[in-house]
């Protein structure tokens, strides 16, 4: 190791927000890596020039943080919110002026199509309670026109601007980290201003206008890789240096409910079905690691590095030490890495958790290194 790994904490305390890429902030995660965190690990165990994975790459964090330091990237992720981000993230369009001028083309065959259709649109009742009916029509087409035409990044603007209270997004007020209307503090009938047909156009062109407020390119030599696959049928014919990632951890967040309203507008109308893709007890999240373990074995160069981010899970009264159960996947049945560092580090309790947890207040960045 360069330096006391116990160290890098330090290089990663406090807020990235107004610091941080603007491509970062496309759309919220709940429970996203933070960027300082992963910048810090990028920089600490890799080089420019370097290719680095991401199994499980979340809105991402990684990725993006990799193309912005010099490293090649290969990103993976299941979830198919997840993978707009990463793809929007590591392909944007060149340049505001042009995003705007393609995202408004897309807006005008959107609001023909919906007028054609009497802005009748199929939802469910929980999906119109967010939305003006006409607003509701027009976003949707659009939506639909970004995806078949894979328009990742206009797509995952949209998706940013998609539901909060303020006057610049598209729903009647509403919470915008995970969507809950806020009606009882804002009604109808004192805040109707706030409950009528929101033109997509504007809002959209000035979400685009913010994406760009801290970005300047990335190096053009630079390979970007982004695949949608559950990792335990990943099959990889690339080589990566090393691999920085934070895997799920036993539904200790809902990535599903808590993204209910995106991924309805991406298609996916029982977005419970997300949540159960994770492991939902520590037996089968130990079989996870292990195919993890295996997939890094085959994927990652001799000599390589492993960097996982992983946090405790807690339910009812039992805390559940996933640094434990990582490094006995990895280490004694996948074969082939040693844990090198193991820093623990201490996060805000505030990521929403299902009703039987109560939240990561602790999490490891788990450093493996190869031993062949």
């Amino acid at each position: 190791m360069r330096r006391n790994l116990a160290r890098l904490q330090t290089a990663w305390s406090g807020s990235a927000t107004r610091s941080e890429c603007s491509l970062h902030q496309l759309a919220p995660y709940i429970g996203k890596l933070k960027t300082s965190i992963a910048r810090t690990l990028i920089n600490e165990f890799s080089h420019p020039g370097e290719k680095v994975f991401d199994p499980f790459s979340g809105s991402g964090v990684v990725p993006l943080e990799s193309l912005l330091l010099g490293r090649s990237v290969i990103a993976n992720d299941l979830n198919p919110y997840a993978a707009v981000l990463t793809r929007a993230k590591l392909f944007p369009l060149p340049g505001a002026a042009g995003a705007t001028s393609r995202a408004a083309e897309y807006i005008v065959l959107a609001k023909e199509l919906a007028k054609r259709r009497n802005y009748q649109v199929q939802a469910p009742a929980w999906v119109r309670d967010f939305y003006h009916p006409r607003t509701l029509a027009e976003v949707k087409v659009l939506a639909d026109l970004l995806l078949r035409g894979r328009q990742w990044f206009l797509l995952a603007n949209l998706l940013g601007i998609l539901h909060h209270q303020r006057p610049g997004f598209l729903s009647y007020p509403s919470s915008h980290l995970v969507p809950y209307l806020r009606s009882r503090r804002f009604p109808r009938d004192k805040y109707p201003e706030m409950y009528r047909y929101r033109d997509v156009a504007p809002r959209l062109a000035a979400k685009i206008a913010r994406s760009y407020r801290r970005f300047d390119g990335f190096k053009e030599h630079l390979t970007r890789t982004v695949t949608r696959t559950d990792v335990s049928r990943l099959t990889m014919c690339m080589k990566a240096d090393v691999a920085v990632t934070s895997p799920p951890y036993m539904n200790a967040l809902d990535y599903g409910r808590d993204n209910r309203l995106r991924l309805w507008f991406l298609g996916v109308s029982d977005y419970r079905s997300m949540d159960r893709l994770t492991s939902p007890s520590p037996t089968e999240f130990h079989s996870f690691m292990v195919r993890l373990g295996l997939l890094l074995s085959r994927t990652i160069r001799p000599r390589g590095r492993a960097v996982l981010v992983v946090g405790e899970v807690r339910k009812r009264r039992l805390v559940l030490d996933t640094d434990r159960i990582v490094r006995s996947a990895f280490e004694d049945h996948a074969g082939g890495w040693k844990l090198a560092s193991n820093i623990l580090d201490f996060v805000p309790d505030v990521r929403r958790s299902r009703r039987e947890c109560h939240g990561t207040k602790r999490e490891w960045i788990m450093i493996f290194e190869r031993t062949d």
